[in-house]
């Protein structure tokens, strides 16, 4: 080690001997380079600073001279000014593309366009650059954008969109949830996660091969199919160069996504928002007392009515502090008694809710009797003459036998009604007489091949001799509606007497619903005498079994009626009915009304009981003591049922009410037409109730309707060639003989339920005509009136298509397709146009106030919004159906339209409609079940 270090140091001496001998040895070389650059470079400096004053200043003051003597054309100027201002509208895409085909169209898009530029890009990107080049390059790609939109909206097919397919998908919404409803009560367990759960498993099955239940529930699902969705919508849309921008698309498409169609969905689906969207839509609904207090008996909701009763005890209390002189007392006091009537109708169904909090919508006794055997025994002729009764019996048979004759009695009946059309139209010079006899006789020949000839499917057992007599009368009569009036006095003996029949109806549980529907199910005057004029006085009426069960009868409104006084009736008793050992008199009022050209005529049938005849009576004379002349029959002491009593009391009853419609009494009683006509149009007949006024229930919603009116009208009036004249659509030669020859047969509803609802009316009568169709969808699933059989469907049908020329008047096919364009026209664009910018900018300003509801103001609106979809139903629809059925079908919309996730869900499937509509060459029928693939119900399946 030590020899290392001796050697280290040798080798270090030597190396600074070497380094010091090449110094000295070549000093004077080094030195001379070094002496020689230092000079060159103090030269250089030095000729540099000291000529640039001799040579350069003479040069530069010299040009300064001329600069100043010269004087340029002054063309440069506005020439360079011209060429700046071209290089910055072409760097800054400052040209307009024209957003829509309406230039009024593209004006309002214009100021939307500036207000949201100015409101959400220039607020920070003016900290960022002064240039405007980025917000007219952004303008110009939202411009064409628009524009290529646009182009597609103009090659839908709205009729199609809007009367059918949106339809369809609203109408099945409401079935998946109705099957949902129904599983769950099979399964017993009322939960909120179980009926959601449970709709989709429903909406699997209708679909086949998706699932809306991951999009609908999860949000972090729904932000990954939005931003897919967005990403195929800008593939479509932008331009093309825009597009290959990828930090461009990815920042436009997050705000799209997190911007725009979460928070819009998130609105839309909100049940506080859907109810005062609905109660904005039927605002010029009028709101009657029965609306308002069937609302109030059938709500299921605790909290709904104590947030009613808290606006009904402040209505009460700021009564009570208003100092009204005296000529208003009287008014002041009645409204108070109006609104302690509706806190007394709340109060006793809050403890009925708290007492039973399962209780169905008007399944429940009110008051709190059980069901015994003691029911009122309706005659069979009520039965037979009824809508609603006829479809329970209907029901029955279907399941117990004996379904053939009901079918042959209905069948009978449409023959009767078709003849009667036939009739009217070789009248009026339609058709020839040998076409109506021809189509009365094929008619006839279907009816005997299918029921009473030896080789009938449906065979109706009959006595020979019957049939015998038919046959001679069809060979040798001339037409007539008359030729199976034996066989249907024949069918309707043997259901009336066979035990199997009517009297096993009676016993059955279809009866009970039955009488639950009409209304007289545990009623008042269960136990009271119906002959008993002093104890009838508050009893209900047998009023609600409704009309009469033709196809072409209908019941008009009051004032419908008001406008024609050609009207006659004819009274005639029924039958007796039974309550326990009570029995009472049921008259039929045959109501007839023809128009002043004699040209048509409309009939419906009422059922009334004395005692209401006894309730008219008693308003008239009280209300025109010079009417008290005319002569009203009387209650008889003894021998009430006596049959040529009641022969002579329904002669008196005839003359009595006929007197009153006559054209010289009416005229001269102002007010007395329209209690007659409530008497012989109401369901329910009560006679004249106080109730509640309008005033008092309208200031009970008045916070609800004042801020809907805020919104403002969109559609600001119906044009006349749309909404113009109430005319009757005749039916036609082939249409009356095909209501006939229509077998009787229907679909299986395990496999029809299932499926969409446009699949459900392919083969209905009428299925060409849009806003029957229309109409058909949405009352045959929302009032599930599936069950009632093909001949109920066929007399609703007659009925939406009365409803529906009264509405819009002749040609029905032309004047939905002139509101469909008019509701779609460039006009009515602008106007949607201008609600949007108003409610986004309302004076031009960004609207960035969000009002807070209060829980309370929620429940109102609710309970607001589901009166005024029950008081939105036609009468005649109403009546035709039954309340109970009518409520229930309002309860089920509302219920169904309070989960917010099944909101979303029917939000979704619109939004999905309306994709395959405007882009339906992009495949987004096949691309959307794709993007719910990743549901687990379809990976269970």
């Amino acid at each position: 080690m030590d020899l290392s270090v001796s050697n280290r140091k040798t080798i270090f001496t030597y190396g600074i001997l070497v380094g010091i001998t090449s110094l000295l040895h070549y000093f004077e070389l080094l030195y001379i380079n070094l002496y020689v650059i230092i000079c060159f470079l103090f030269g250089f400096c030095y000729v540099i600073f000291h000529q640039s004053n001799v040579v350069i200043q003479p040069k530069k003051r010299n040009l300064d001279e001329v600069a100043e003597n010269y004087k340029f054309s002054p063309g440069i100027n506005s020439l360079l000014k011209e060429l700046k201002d071209s290089f910055e509208r072409n760097a800054g895409h400052k040209e307009r593309h024209s957003m829509a085909s309406s230039p009024e169209v593209d004006a309002i898009l214009e100021q939307i366009l500036t207000f949201f530029m100015r409101d959400f890009v220039d607020n920070w990107y003016s900290g960022i650059c002064s240039d405007s080049g980025f917000q007219e390059s952004l303008k110009r790609m939202i411009r064409r954008t628009i524009s290529a939109f646009s182009f597609c909206l103009s090659k839908v097919d709205w009729q199609e969109l809007l009367t059918r397919d949106i339809v369809d998908d609203v109408a099945s919404h409401f079935r998946l949830f109705r099957k949902a409803k129904e599983k769950l009560d099979l399964k017993k367990e009322i939960s909120y996660n179980n009926l959601e759960s449970l709709f989709f498993d429903v909406e699997l099955e209708m679909e086949k091969n998706y699932c809306r239940d991951l999009v609908s529930t999860t949000p972090e699902y729904e932000i990954a199919y939005f931003k897919d969705v967005v990403d195929i919508l800008l593939y479509l849309l932008m331009p093309s160069e825009d597009f290959r921008c990828r930090p461009l698309r990815f920042i436009l498409r997050d705000i799209l996504v997190n911007r725009i169609f979460v928070p819009c969905f998130d609105k839309l689906s909100n049940p506080d928002y859907v109810n005062y969207m609905i109660v904005w839509i039927l605002s010029e609904v009028n709101i009657d007392t029965d609306a308002f207090i069937l609302s109030l008996e059938t709500s299921h909701s605790v909290p709904e009515l104590e947030a009613i009763l808290e606006s009904i005890d402040e209505e009460i209390n700021g009564l009570k502090s208003k100092d009204k002189g005296r000529e208003f007392l009287d008014i002041v006091y009645q409204q108070i008694a109006s609104l302690e009537f509706a806190a007394e109708i709340i109060k006793k169904r809050m403890v009925v809710l708290t007492s039973h909090p399962d209780l169905e919508i008007l399944n429940e006794i009110e008051i709190g009797e059980q069901i015994t055997s003691d029911l009122v025994q309706l005659p069979i002729t009520v039965i037979m003459t009824n809508n609603v009764a006829i479809s329970y019996f209907t029901k029955f048979l279907r399941k117990h036998g004996g379904q053939n004759y009901i079918d042959c009695f209905l069948a009978i009946e449409g023959f009767k009604v078709s003849t009667e059309q036939q009739f009217k139209a070789l009248a009026g010079g339609e058709v020839q007489e040998k076409d109506v006899a021809k189509v009365v006789k094929d008619s006839a020949l279907f009816l005997y091949h299918q029921f009473l000839s030896q080789e009938a499917k449906t065979r109706v057992p009959l006595d020979e001799n019957i049939i015998n007599k038919f046959l001679a009368r069809l060979r040798n009569d001339e037409p007539a509606d008359t030729w199976f009036e034996a066989i249907e006095e024949k069918l309707i003996d043997i259901l009336s007497k066979e035990n199997q029949y009517y009297p096993a109806f009676k016993k059955s549980n279809e009866y009970i619903d039955l009488l639950i529907e009409l209304g007289i199910l545990l009623a008042s005057d269960l136990n009271k005498d119906d002959e008993s004029i002093a104890d009838e006085e508050d009893g209900k009426s047998i009023s609600s079994l409704g009309s009469f069960t033709s196809l072409e009868f209908s019941q008009p409104s009051v004032e419908y009626l008001k406008k024609n006084l050609a009207t006659s009736v004819v009274i005639e008793h029924l039958g007796i009915g039974h309550q326990g050992q009570k029995s009472f008199i049921l008259y039929n009022v045959r109501v007839r009304k023809e128009s002043s050209d004699e040209t048509s005529a409309s009939e419906w049938n009422v059922i009334r009981r004395y005692s209401d005849f006894y309730k008219l009576n008693q308003i008239v004379k009280e209300k025109y003591p010079k009417l008290k002349h005319i002569s009203f029959p009387g209650k008889k002491a003894f021998n009430n049922f006596d049959t040529m009593f009641l022969e002579k009391r329904s002669t008196a009853l005839n003359l009595y009410v006929n007197t009153l419609l006559e054209t010289n009494i009416l005229e001269a009683n102002n007010g007395l037409d329209s209690i007659i006509y409530d008497f012989l149009t109401q369901k329910t007949y009560t006679g004249i109730k106080e109730g509640l006024s309008k005033k008092v229930i309208s200031s009970l919603f008045n916070p609800v309707v004042t801020s809907v009116k805020a919104i403002g009208t969109v559609v600001t009036s119906v044009p006349d060639q749309v909404m113009d004249g109430v005319t009757k659509v005749s039916t036609g030669l082939n249409r009356a003989a095909s209501q006939v020859l229509n077998t009787m047969g229907s679909k299986s509803d395990d496999l029809s339920d299932y499926s969409r609802v446009a699949a459900d009316i392919q083969n209905e009568t009428f299925s060409d005509n849009i806003p029957l169709r229309v109409l058909l969808l949405f009352v045959d699933e929302v009032f599930v009136l599936r069950g009632r059989g093909q001949w109920f469907r066929r007399q609703l049908t007659s009925l939406l298509h009365q409803i529906i020329s009264a509405t819009l008047g002749g040609s029905i096919n032309k004047k939905i397709i002139d509101l469909v364009n008019w509701l779609t026209s460039s006009e009515q664009v602008v106007q949607y146009l201008i609600a949007f910018r108003e409610s986004m900018w309302p004076n031009g300003i960004l609207n960035t106030k969000q009002e807070s509801r209060s829980l309370s103001s929620s429940l109102r609106t609710r309970l607001f919004a589901r009166t005024q979809m029950y008081a939105s139903i036609p009468d005649e629809l109403r009546i035709f159906i039954g309340t109970n059925v009518a409520v229930r079908g309002v309860s089920n919309i509302s219920d169904c339209l309070q989960n917010r996730h099944l909101n979303r869900r029917l939000i979704y499937v619109i939004l999905e409609r309306f994709l395959v509509k405007i882009f339906p060459n992009n495949r987004f029928d096949k691309i959307l079940p794709q993007l719910h693939s990743k549901s687990p119900r379809k990976t269970t399946a």
